[in-house]
């Protein structure tokens, strides 16, 4: 979602092509990469978007990045052996979960070159930030481990144990709160950030691909692929208090800037499911 509140990008996984979705006029523009996407994250300025790449035989592995006013591919980066979520840290560097690497990639946003590297648990699959960008969290899918890592000197500083196969993770704008999906589990674990203790355990739907906070950070919205629908997490109450179907094979989750809507990608389906939130 680009921060203006007017475009929704979207990794195409069925083509090479980045979607840009004008939510004003509802006209879709493509940006041609040169692998297949798989994954996008957004640059706080809107400036750019980097895009994750890989072959279904693993082959074309990197990331594209792409200028949003010309809409031009400006570098194809060659990374790691599926890059999975890609994650802009507050400084404007690139963090990259490298599933078949065992290691998180990180790209220095001005010159587009690799940065660092830091080890962590088989196999990552998303990277997210504490909101002051001190901290910054894995989800480390087959190892069923998430990772804290200390973003300044890039020092993992433990490695948690959760269910089995956590496959993304957020965390509230309070930076208080934790929620991890585990995939194969169907359930969504939640924590306390200054203790690392878990609150509690939630059943949503089947295989939980992604998740995402309420700006007001009242509530965790869980997309369910498996099922075809969205949870919606009451975080006080720890209880899911809706469910909402949506398109064929969801993956992965937007919220808009100004918490009124989500924007939800239907793999199978080849759609964007919108909903209203009940923020004010």
């Amino acid at each position: 979602m680009a921060p203006d509140n007017r475009t929704v990008y979207v990794a195409d996984q069925n083509s090479k092509d980045v979607h840009f979705i004008g939510l004003d006029d509802r006209q879709i523009a493509v940006v041609k990469v040169p692998n297949t996407p798989r994954f996008l994250a957004v640059s706080p300025d809107g400036a750019r978007i980097y895009v994750s790449m890989f072959e279904n035989d693993f082959t074309g592995n990197g990331l594209a990045v792409i200028d949003t006013a010309k809409r031009t591919v400006v570098k194809n980066i060659r990374t790691g052996p599926r890059p999975f979520e890609p994650a802009v840290a507050s400084d404007g560097q690139v963090w990259l979960p490298i599933h078949n690497g065992a290691r998180v990639e990180i790209y220095d946003d001005q010159t587009l070159t690799e940065a660092a590297r830091i080890s962590v648990p088989p196999n990552p699959h998303w990277v997210t930030f504490s909101p002051d960008g001190s901290i910054a969290y894995t989800a480390n899918h087959e190892s069923s481990q998430i990772s804290v890592i200390n973003t300044k000197d890039r020092l993992v500083l433990r490695n948690i144990k959760v269910g089995k196969s956590p496959h993304s993770i957020a965390v509230t704008p309070d930076g208080r709160t934790l929620i991890v999906t585990n995939y194969d589990l169907d359930t969504v674990e939640v924590f306390d950030t200054g203790s690392l203790r878990r609150l509690y355990r939630l059943a949503v739907g089947k295989e939980p691909q992604a998740v995402i906070t309420s700006t007001d950070g009242k509530h965790a919205y869980v997309v369910n692929e498996g099922s075809d629908n969205l949870s919606v997490v009451d975080l006080k109450a720890g209880k899911v208090v809706s469910t909402v179907a949506v398109g064929d094979s969801p993956r992965v989750i937007a919220v808009s800037p100004d918490g009124l809507r989500l924007y939800v990608t239907d793999g199978n389906g080849r759609t964007v499911t919108v909903l209203r939130t009940t923020a004010k």
